[in-house]
């Protein structure tokens, strides 16, 4: 599965979509050694990257006080800060899915043949995108096929 990463504005901000992120004078902010973070401090070319304390109260007061003008996170984390905060919004598009794994040690090739199988019978078979879709949870895609690794 890949969980999706976005960030959340005020609904008076001028940053509509993730391209707007990356802009002079922007204060972007994600939780200290958060999947987003990492990537931020990568990527960031003109923007000033924030690190947060990693809760949900830290990111609310930044934003609240104009100390950040975009918090990034996982769409689901996002989604349920957004209930606290009104005349705030989440853009509509993702900056990454950060893929979830399953790990085998080394030199069993039988059991990660028969993970990748499992998992290739029930992304094959819709039970994974039913389940997905059922469980609820925003910012949740099934990973493209072929997305099974062997080492």
């Amino acid at each position: 599965m890949l969980v999706q990463q976005s960030f959340i504005v005020p609904d008076s901000s001028p940053i509509r979509a993730v391209a707007d992120i990356d802009a002079p004078g922007r204060r972007i902010a994600g939780g200290k050694n958060d999947s987003i973070t990492l990537y931020l401090a990568r990527n960031l070319k003109q923007a000033t990257l924030v690190e947060t304390d990693n809760t949900p109260a830290d990111a609310k007061r930044r934003l609240l006080a104009g100390e950040i003008d975009a918090f990034g996170a996982n769409r689901q984390r996002l989604t349920d800060l957004l209930k606290e905060m009104p005349r705030y919004r989440l853009l509509p598009d993702s900056l990454f899915g950060v893929t979830q794994t399953i790990i085998v040690s080394k030199g069993k090739p039988e059991v990660l043949e028969a993970i990748n199988g499992f998992i290739d019978d029930v992304r094959a078979s819709g039970f994974l995108q039913n389940t997905i879709a059922r469980s609820g949870v925003v910012g949740l895609e099934m990973a493209p096929a072929g997305a099974t690794l062997q080492r």
